[in-house]
């Protein structure tokens, strides 16, 4: 699992391509933007938790892995999915 600081602001283009060993990343709150394939084909990806509000999702960003998405309740912009994936709230 990974956690990417909330100075992060985006994360590129097929930045984790390939991270077939990658179970779960933590994405902070500064994220405004997830690029194309980002996580194209990272298969052990179950879980994606968002902090902070909704990004803007590229093309594909998740084709070849299937994981849950999670938010906050308070988070703004979200939907029912994201980037094709459905949205769940956290449990905390």
């Amino acid at each position: 699992s990974i956690t990417i600081p909330e100075s992060v602001a985006g994360i590129g283009d097929h930045a984790f391509h390939g991270c077939t060993g990658l179970t779960s990343i933590t994405i902070g709150e500064g994220a405004t933007s997830i690029e194309d394939g980002a996580f194209y084909g990272c298969t052990s990806l179950t879980a994606v938790n968002f902090l902070g509000d909704a990004p803007k999702a590229g093309e594909e960003v998740f084709k070849g892995a299937t994981p849950n998405i999670y938010r906050k309740p308070e988070a703004k912009g979200w939907g029912d999915k994201f980037a094709g994936r459905p949205v769940k709230l956290i449990r905390e």
